[in-house]
C-alpha cells in the first residue's frame, strides 16, 4: 500500500502535542514544523493513501429507502 506525507492545516502547540502523542500511539512517524506565522505549527504524518474510496457497507441498505 502507498504511504504518503499527510499534512494539518496550522494548529496552537497544545493541539500539535495532542496530534503527535495519538499519532505515536499508533506508531506513526511523524514532524512538527513551524508554519509561516510563528504562533502555528504543521504536523506531518505519514498515513497510507489509496486512489480508491472504500466502498460503503450495504448491510443496512435497502433499493426501496433510495428512492
Amino acid at each position: 500500500m502507498k504511504r504518503l506525507w499527510f499534512v494539518h492545516d496550522p494548529v496552537d502547540n497544545e493541539t500539535a502535542e495532542e496530534l503527535l502523542l495519538r499519532y505515536a500511539l499508533r506508531n506513526i512517524p511523524t514532524n512538527k514544523t513551524l508554519a509561516a506565522d510563528p504562533r502555528y505549527w504543521l504536523v506531518s504524518a505519514y498515513l497510507p493513501y489509496s486512489e480508491w474510496v472504500p466502498r460503503c457497507d450495504r448491510t443496512y441498505q435497502n433499493r426501496m429507502w433510495n428512492r
